[in-house]
């Protein structure tokens, strides 16, 4: 190939010229000729061009597997790699034929790891394909080395952190350290002093939400829009500053701007601007509704932007952040002898650390779906990387225990469930496990009747589920949960300890199993919990959001009154 072509290519490739790139690579270039550098180019022009098909997709991946065929041990090889990797689970949802990529790029990915298991782009694409792959053991390696000293990359190690609250062998103690160590990889930004900022000018407190998940009927939605709803307004003045995509049709997006004094789209702003315009709206009181989920935006709460800022609701664990003041929790989630686990000054509400707004779908109490069905239904609608081994285990137990009977599960995220099948294969239950797909109930009534097959919910450890047992309960399925050791972990307890049901509250492993195995034989004990449930669970502090507001703007008004006190 004449160093005239690759000119021209690279040339027109600068200039966004894609088709034509194509047309020259098939027209005057053969497969074997192109090099690796110039594969992934063509691979990338392949998924940039105009009027895209699915067989652009699989045909760019196939310019990517090659470049890393031909440059094994050069960085040609290892972006062709990465690009095989991302583009790759960026577009397999709905198209299964793209597979069989993702399963090569595995194999590439461990002979790569001789090479390059110091580059941070090859470490992140790791993390993407053995997420999607369920794989935690190798997940738990990777994450190893990155926090390990092998990145210095915030938001890598971030991730990292956030993934370690899936796995038991990680203490609190392990959390709140590596977070310290975390926070200094953070940059400060420029910010005007708080002694600067004239506060007196605030008819009423303001207060800020930040969060990048404003949009889709996220989850975070349900728990805010009550909260928000229900403040006194004659004491606080609410600003939302969404980083998510501005929709006008979006529904969540809507009903927030709807209740709130102020909201500002935020998305295309960087971080100095989303600094400048906190400070310039006088924010005294600044909620984080990110943390490590999102690292690069929550990088400006390592600055002094608002006299409190808070972590609370998207991250149940310690961030690190000397300049983060206090964390949101409840008296189930952090004891007292805990607290000098997270970086944070832990500030208690009264029953729980945040209530759930419910559905405007009309509620009616069903029959257990075993008396119609002849088959005893566990189910599960929490993310699959939330099935830990110990999990795993434990519904095998149950599903052992329990001969009529099966476990339905639906992941809230997109991956490939065939190690996790193969791990109750192993356990002998696999026949008993059914998978519903996510894309089958998109809307959130679908997901919700769901529910409808549920006998009992089982919940997931350490990683408890949150939204997903709100729902259950809402829908009048009861859930089994277990006793944890951190905030992450006892979610699921403070959930249930607030249903006033205390049973469904398991001590130990043991004890999990032996309650949900009982409770199958015991139809009697559980229609009466699950007539419980439905009968009070809305006038529970899970769904108070009345209450919980109230709870919620008592504790930062007090707060607020200690901080003037203290800055006068």
């Amino acid at each position: 190939m004449s160093n005239e072509i690759i000119k021209k290519i690279e040339s027109l490739f600068i200039e966004k010229k894609y088709e034509i790139v194509i047309k020259i690579s098939e027209k005057e270039l053969t497969t074997q000729e192109i090099p690796a550098s110039l594969s992934n180019l063509i691979g990338i022009c392949k998924i940039l061009k105009k009027k895209r098909t699915i067989q652009d997709v699989s045909s760019a991946l196939s310019f990517f597997e090659q470049a890393y065929l031909k440059g094994k041990n050069t960085i040609h090889g290892m972006n062709g790699l990465t690009h095989l990797i991302s583009i790759g689970l960026q577009f397999l949802k709905g198209n299964s034929q793209l597979k069989p990529f993702l399963i090569r790029a595995e194999k590439f990915y461990l002979e790569g790891e001789n090479h390059f298991k110091k580059n941070e782009v090859f470490l992140s694409s790791g993390l993407l394909l053995f997420s999607h792959l369920l794989d935690s053991e190798k997940q738990k390696e990777i994450s190893n080395q990155i926090l390990n000293g092998v990145s210095q990359s915030k938001f890598l190690r971030s991730k990292c952190l956030f993934e370690k609250n899936y796995y038991k062998d990680w203490l609190q103690k392990d959390h709140f350290e590596n977070a310290i160590i975390n926070s200094k990889y953070f940059n400060k930004f420029k910010v005007k002093e708080i002694k600067e900022i004239n506060y007196k000018k605030n008819e009423r407190i303001n207060i800020g939400f930040v969060s990048s998940d404003f949009e889709k009927n996220h989850s975070i939605t349900f728990f805010i829009k009550n909260t928000i709803k229900y403040l006194d307004k004659k004491k606080f003045k609410i600003s939302l500053f969404s980083l998510a995509k501005k929709n006008i049709e979006d529904e969540s997006q809507n009903e927030l701007k709807s209740l709130a004094d102020e909201w500002f789209d935020c998305e295309k702003f960087d971080n100095q601007q989303l600094i400048n315009l906190i400070q310039e709206k006088r924010i005294y009181i600044l909620f984080d509704v990110m943390g490590f989920t999102n690292p690069y935006r929550l990088e400006i709460f390592k600055s002094r932007i608002s006299p409190i800022q808070v972590s609370w609701l998207a991250y149940c664990n310690t961030l690190g952040f000397e300049t983060i003041d206090y964390i949101i929790a409840d008296n189930n989630l952090i004891l007292k002898n805990e607290e000098k686990l997270y970086s944070e000054k832990i500030v208690r509400l009264p029953n729980i650390w945040s209530s759930h707004s419910g559905f405007t779908f009309e509620r009616e109490f069903l029959d257990q779906p075993c008396k119609k069905e002849q088959i005893f239904t566990f189910g599960s609608f929490n993310n699959f990387k939330k099935i830990s081994d110990e999990t795993v285990d434990a519904w095998s137990s149950i599903l052992q225990n329990v001969s009529n009977s099966r476990l339905i599960l639906k992941s809230s995220t997109f991956c490939n469930v065939s190690l996790l099948l193969k791990k109750f294969e192993k356990n002998g239950v696999k026949h008993k496990i059914e998978i519903f797909e996510k894309e089958n109930f998109l809307k959130k009534k679908d997901h919700l009747d769901l529910y409808k097959k549920i006998d009992l919910a089982l919940d997931t450890f350490p990683y408890n589920g949150v939204t997903t047992t709100f729902e259950a309960l809402w829908m009048g399925v009861p859930t089994i949960v277990l006793k944890g050791y951190n905030f992450n972990s006892r979610c699921g307890e403070s959930i249930i300890v607030n249903t006033g049901i205390d049973y469904l509250v398991a001590p130990n492993i043991k004890d999990y199993i032996k309650r949900a195995s009982l409770l199958s034989q015991d139809k009697k004990k559980l229609n009466k919990i699950r007539k419980l449930l439905f009968d009070q669970v809305l006038s529970t502090p899970l769904f108070n959001a009345q209450g919980f507001a109230k709870n919620f703007g008592d504790l930062f008004f007090k707060l607020f009154n200690s901080k003037r006190i203290n800055k006068n």
